[in-house]
This record gives C-alpha cells, sequence and structure tokens, in this order.
C-alpha cells in the first residue's frame, strides 16, 4: 500500500504530536506500507535520530514562508501555503496515474479538510471532536476516521452522522522496547542518580494549564509518598498553575530516551485529568498511559471518561477528578495494596495489545476494509 502522510507539523519537535506522527511512520513501514511523510519545510533535522527510530521516514518537505510570528493569522497563512502546496503534489501525483491513500492528523482545524479534493482515500486520525462547518461537513462526508477516545468518536458520529464503517476507535500507542525494558529499579535510580532507599510518586508530561496539574500542589503536602515532576522547572509549574509549587521535586525536561528510566526508578506512577477543562474530562488520548502500564508501575489514574475510556478497571488505582485527598490516598493504595502486583499484569497485558505495531495493524486493515467497501 502507498500511503502520503501529510502533516501541518514541525517536524522533528519535543512535544507529544510529533512523536506520535514519528511512532507511527515507523509501525506503517514496519507492517509493509510504502509511505512518505509530508510536512512544511519550517522543520529540519532526522527523524530517525530525534525519535531513536528504526530507520529514516522518507520524508517531504513541503516550501513555505514561515510567518507564524505574526500570531493567529500568521499560524494561518503558513498553513494555507502548506494546504496548498499539498494539494498540488498529491494532484501530481494522481495525474501520473499513481494509486495511493492520504492519511492526515488533525493539527488544526482546517488544514486537512481541503485534502478531500483529492480523488483517492482520505483517512484522518481526530484527536478531537469539531465544531461543524461547510468545510468539516464537506471533509467528514468522504473521510474515514480514526479517533483517538470513544468520546471523540460518538462526538464526531453524532456532529457528522459519520457511518459506523467508516469510523474507528484507536488510542495512541506505546513503543514495545518498553515492554522489553530491562532496566531494574535499582539500575534506574542509579543512572539517574536518584537515592536508592526513598520511594516516589511521579507525574511526567509538559506543562499545560489544561491537564489540571494543580492537583499535584495541592496533594503534595498529604501525599504518602513525595512527588517528582519530569517535564518542566519550579518556575514554569508556577506559572502555569499560578500556585506554589514548593513541595514538589522538579526534575525539568528531559529527552524522551530518558523518560523510561525515570519511569522505571518510580515506585508510583500518575495519570492526571480535570473536570474543569472538557479536552482533558472527555477527549484527551495521553500516550503516558500505556507508557506507565507498560513499565510494570503501579499507575494512579483520575477517574475521567477520557481515562476511563482507554484504561480498564483493574489497571490503576483511581481517584476523583480535582480531589488531592483523593489522590493522595490512591497513591497510598498503589504502593502498599496487596492488589497491585495483579494491577500491574493487567496493566501491562493491556498495553502489549497496543503498541503502536499493533495499533498500525488494525488501522491498516481499517483502511483495507474502507477502500474494499468504496471500491
Amino acid at each position: 500500500m502507498r500511503v502520503y502522510y501529510i502533516a501541518n507539523a514541525r517536524m522533528p519537535n519535543e512535544k507529544a504530536h510529533g512523536i506520535q506522527i514519528a511512532k507511527m511512520c515507523e509501525a506503517f513501514m514496519a507492517s509493509g506500507v510504502d509511505l512518505t511523510l509530508v510536512v512544511p519545510s519550517r522543520g529540519s533535522g532526522s527523524l530517525k535520530q530525534a525519535y531513536s527510530l528504526a530507520h529514516e521516514v522518507p520524508l517531504l518537505r513541503l516550501p513555505v514562508l514561515n510567518v507564524q510570528f505574526l500570531g493567529p493569522v500568521g499560524y494561518r497563512l503558513t498553513a494555507l501555503q502548506f494546504i496548498a502546496g499539498s494539494l498540488l503534489y498529491l494532484w501530481w501525483k494522481v495525474l501520473m496515474g499513481e494509486r495511493f491513500a492520504i492519511y492526515t492528523v488533525d493539527m488544526d482545524q482546517f488544514s486537512f479538510a481541503p485534502l478531500v479534493w483529492v480523488p483517492r482515500p482520505v483517512f484522518t486520525e481526530m484527536h478531537s471532536i469539531k465544531r461543524t462547518g461547510f468545510l468539516l461537513r464537506h471533509f467528514f462526508k468522504r473521510a474515514n476516521v480514526i479517533a483517538t477516545n470513544a468520546l471523540i468518536a460518538e462526538g464526531l458520529s453524532h456532529t457528522f452522522s459519520i457511518p459506523p464503517e467508516r469510523l474507528l476507535t484507536e488510542p495512541n500507542g506505546v513503543d514495545e522496547s518498553v515492554l522489553r525494558n530491562e532496566n531494574s529499579q535499582q539500575e534506574a535510580r542509579v543512572k539517574l542518580n536518584l537515592p536508592l532507599d526513598k520511594p516516589f510518586a511521579l507525574y511526567v508530561g509538559r506543562f499545560y494549564e489544561w491537564k489540571g496539574l494543580e492537583i499535584l500542589a495541592e496533594a503534595a503536602p498529604v501525599s504518602p509518598l513525595p512527588i517528582y515532576v519530569v517535564g518542566g522547572t519550579k518556575e514554569e509549574y508556577e506559572q502555569v498553575t499560578r500556585m506554589s509549587g514548593e513541595k514538589l521535586h522538579y526534575a525539568g525536561a528531559r529527552p524522551v530516551e530518558e523518560v523510561p528510566l525515570w519511569v522505571a526508578a518510580a515506585d508510583v506512577v500518575l495519570v492526571l485529568g480535570t473536570a474543569k477543562n472538557e479536552e482533558s474530562y472527555r477527549y484527551t488520548s495521553p500516550m503516558k498511559i500505556f507508557e506507565y502500564l507498560a513499565a510494570g508501575r503501579s499507575t494512579v489514574a483520575s477517574r475521567t471518561p477520557a481515562v476511563a475510556s482507554i484504561m480498564q478497571e483493574d489497571t490503576a488505582f483511581w481517584y476523583e477528578p480535582d480531589d488531592a485527598r483523593s489522590l493522595a490516598h490512591a497513591i497510598h493504595e498503589a504502593y502498599t495494596s496487596s492488589a497491585a502486583p495483579a494491577k500491574i499484569a493487567a496493566g501491562r497485558a493491556l498495553a502489549a495489545a497496543h503498541t503502536w505495531r499493533r495499533r498500525a495493524e488494525r488501522i491498516l486493515a481499517f483502511m483495507r476494509s474502507a477502500d474494499t467497501l468504496a471500491g
């Protein structure tokens, strides 16, 4: 199968969407797909090196004049250049008689939509719900959709009347290497220069307001374990949350390849979610979920609809969103409960079913089925 993956994203980059795009390209290629990733020219560097991939991803950088410094208007102007370049490139391939499928992702609210003007099958990953409008209604009449959680799938189906045969729910994935991680807790702590005899709970993630990070500072004084944070500094945390972060321990932003060491070193790992933000509460699909479960660490998770739609009940210790004492209690249970080993085993089994490779295989089966139905 020939696939052009069209992504209006700077690649490589340090954000989660960059990792997700790179890992899916790698998994598609490992499954036999003849893939080219098409991105704007505003990025540079090797994806293989940036994301520790097994092979380099064939990459086409379409020229754009980057005017994002102008703010929202500049972003749209830059995106429109990429859209125009993508359409011209794909139409040239059509006129040359090439058969292919288009794969894309919702990096924004509009750059993916014109791709249905190319007479080839279009498959799109949706990481959030969309507001209705003429362009999107036209897009979803033709596109085949991969939603990253069940609530996104439900919302898109309701808004755009997408039939079930054109809609797949598929959460984000995890590297198989995490399942094979041979670092013991002590080895990981030695490599990170951490105390060998001091247990701790760990949160990993970039600092965004919508994540509900305030609960970490609220829970820290009553938590039975110290809470370590990988993803930013104390100053960045306090700027985002507008709270004192004195009781937390900060490792700062760490390289992607170092994060599995931190997870291996921890005793308890934390999946946050807040009811104060609709994206966090209903529509997120954190990659860290399966990374935590694959690493074999006792997991504490917020009982939001988004997280609960991805994790099974028996894979985590749950706390009520935005309730710091509930979080502290769940940390205590995760560290001391005799149920922890069974939950860890169930979590590893769930993660094994959601590697990037298995995700790609299910999506490819969906793509072939959709192509058969269309033909």
